[in-house]
């Protein structure tokens, strides 16, 4: 068990926080946010069905579903709301990477619990020969636990916050994620 930061230390994560995002929000085309619902929370078994990008601006330069070309589980989609009737027709993974890699070239990608959407691309990539994503990434539910500043004595670490409820549906995520960022960058300390 790792003991909980002093005062002073939580104080200065929560700057950091800040500090982070005013940054972000100094340069907007300098990144984006990015979000996947899918068939489960296994990155390595699970399949994207949905993907979403947001420009910094809080343009919409992606937003498409995707047809797994495996059936969506029923206890997924009514969290989602995203049902095999609902991804007929459209492309699969290996149609929409093209349009990805472009929206998401040069750029941070942020994502909320980025760990999860950047795995599920990366083996959404290995499974379909795809080429990687080349850009860097960052988690903003991590900034966003420190900026919160309750601590998690079990882990040692910032209690992770769930993102405040956006309906599950990728475009709805970002926007909140987004919302998120400005609401720490325009906080005071």
């Amino acid at each position: 068990m790792v003991v909980e930061p002093p005062v002073d230390q939580k104080q200065l994560d929560r700057m950091k926080s800040i500090e982070w995002c005013r940054r972000l929000l100094e340069n907007l085309d300098d990144w984006c946010i990015l979000d996947t619902e899918t068939t489960g929370l296994k990155p390595r078994y699970s399949r994207v069905v949905e993907i979403s990008v947001l420009s910094g601006r809080g343009e919409l330069v992606m937003d498409t579903l995707i047809d797994p070309g495996v059936p969506i589980p029923q206890e997924v989609a009514d969290i989602h709301g995203i049902s095999d009737e609902l991804v007929v027709g459209s492309p699969s993974i290996v149609e929409a990477w093209l349009q990805l890699q472009e929206v998401t070239r040069n750029k941070l990608v942020l994502a909320y619990n980025s760990s999860f959407d950047r795995g599920m691309l990366f083996y959404e990539a290995i499974r379909n020969d795809l080429p990687k994503l080349r850009s860097d990434w960052e988690c903003v539910m991590v900034k966003y636990s420190a900026f919160v500043g309750i601590w998690n004595p079990r882990f040692g670490n910032y209690q992770y916050q769930k993102l405040p409820s956006a309906g599950h549906r990728s475009h709805l995520d970002c926007k909140v994620t987004l919302d998120l960022v400005y609401l720490m960058g325009e906080s005071q300390a």
